[in-house]
């Protein structure tokens, strides 16, 4: 019984270290909120101005840079060849994105008219699920 008992805490364990390490060296995607105006200019931006893009890091935009060290994008949609472009950053960044002219993306905070600082309004309260109590097994 020791034993079973000694083996189940060294697998929780082993789980817990894993999942903890998993977690701290995940790699997020950007998703500072934020509006976005302007285009940039895939073929010139730079990696700064890069990661301007909705849901693009420093690593994707290190990524694109280099994609088109080697071959020059010839459209907007061939960004979609860099690994960790797919679909779905696509449709968000695919209006900012030309492959001529100038760079003018600009960010700023989402929503604008809220003051800067703290907020005025109370968080939500939290709600706390009810669990019904066990019934009562008849043996």
């Amino acid at each position: 019984m020791f034993r079973k008992l000694m083996k189940v805490a060294v697998v929780a364990a082993v789980v817990a270290v894993s999942g903890s390490a998993l977690a701290a060296g995940g790699k997020k995607p950007n998703m500072t909120p934020r509006e976005v105006s302007g285009v940039v200019n895939i073929n010139t931006a730079s990696t700064r101005e890069l990661e301007m893009l909705p849901g693009v890091g420093k690593h994707t935009a290190s990524l694109i840079v280099a994609h088109r060290e080697k071959t020059p994008f010839k459209a907007p949609n061939e960004i979609l060849k860099v690994k960790g472009v797919g679909n779905g950053i696509y449709r968000k960044i695919k209006q900012h994105l030309t492959i001529s002219g100038a760079t003018t993306l600009s960010a700023s905070k989402a929503d604008p008219a809220a003051p800067s600082g703290a907020s005025n309004t109370a968080p939500a309260a939290r709600t706390e699920k009810t669990v019904p109590p066990p019934t009562a097994r008849i043996n």
